[in-house]
């Protein structure tokens, strides 16, 4: 071997080995992911979720020009999102849609971003953002099931201009509402009567109390309140008292208040889907501060009108409000 080989030789294994070594790195920038991996995870597979989902998909697939692959579950949601990243599908986002998939999402032992849809703005901040998998900044938003407490007021004022006295029964979870609640009061020159429901209380008895001395009760989403064991009694003993009941959603009209405002789930997804493009565009992919819904509908219930004409001055121009 020639003095020129054995001068050379150390030099080309220090090569070949540095060639080697970073060749071990550039799969990890060379294979980069295309498109999003979207996992949407709903609390219930039932019609108002799957519209949902219909919406979420159609405005995601016409705003952005990314491929989108989505990843639905509708139970054991927790399990199914852990065993999708034991197959490293490392999602982008997640849409957890209703309070049973927002308790389910925060479980899962993972960093991604969550957007919780569909979930009262009390349940939200008194239990999700509290969790130790929002402490991040910027991981965790919402877009609420709900009105916001001005609008609300606004709408049974101008609906209900007669009337001077409110009631609002108030839970756990919806307690934290009660100073934006009474601020509204007083804009709105509308005397606010709060029950606070503690434990073990009797909800229709808390509504009979209520309904003896108010002109109308107004229903804040609880599910310590308002759920399927305490719903029909409610709206029984507000129609024996003749009292107008302002609900939350499209089946309380059904069952018996005299009209709801809300927003569908078509009209939340569409939300729901334009916040996450905003995140995708945002250099470090933050999600955005939580939102009411921006767009809305006022539903009224003809026959409850009809049997409350008598004790009621109604304004119906409150259906062109939305």
């Amino acid at each position: 071997m020639s003095q020129f080989d054995k001068i050379q030789y150390p030099f080309n294994s220090a090569w070949l080995l540095l060639f080697f070594c970073a060749s071990l790195l550039i799969p990890a920038y060379a294979e980069t992911k295309e498109g999003l991996d979207i996992i949407v995870a709903l609390s219930k597979n039932t019609r108002p979720y799957q519209q949902f989902y219909r919406q979420l998909e159609t405005t995601l697939k016409s705003e952005t020009q990314q491929d989108i692959r989505f990843h639905i579950f509708h139970s054991d949601i927790s399990e199914s999102i852990s065993r999708l990243y034991n197959n490293d599908i490392n999602s982008d986002f997640v849409i957890a849609v209703g309070t049973l998939a927002a308790r389910e999402a925060v479980k899962t032992d993972t960093s991604t971003p969550i957007i919780f849809s569909l979930i009262p703005a009390s349940s939200y901040r008194h239990s999700i953002q509290k969790n130790h998998y929002c402490k991040t900044e910027g991981r965790c938003s919402a877009v609420y099931l709900e009105q916001p407490v001005n609008r609300q007021f606004s709408i049974i004022k101008k609906g209900l201009p007669d009337i001077q006295r409110l009631g609002i029964i108030l839970g756990s979870t919806s307690a934290a509402l009660r100073d934006s609640i009474n601020q509204a009061g007083k804009k709105y020159k509308i005397d606010v009567r709060i029950k606070q429901a503690k434990k073990n209380d009797n909800i229709i008895m808390l509504t009979d109390s209520l309904s003896k001395t108010t002109d109308a009760l107004l229903a804040i989403p609880d599910p310590d309140i308002y759920n399927r064991r305490t719903a029909k009694g409610i709206l029984i003993n507000t129609y024996q008292h003749k009292i107008p009941f302002i609900a939350y959603s499209h089946g309380f009209v059904r069952a018996g208040a005299l009209f709801s405002i809300y927003s569908t789930p078509t009209q939340i997804a569409r939300q729901t889907g334009m916040m996450l493009i905003r995140a995708t565009l945002s250099p470090d992919r933050k999600l955005p501060l939580p939102e009411y819904p921006e767009t809305f509908r006022v539903e009224l219930n003809p026959a409850v009108m009809r049997s409350l004409r008598d004790v009621i001055n109604l304004d119906d121009s409150i259906l062109d409000s939305q």
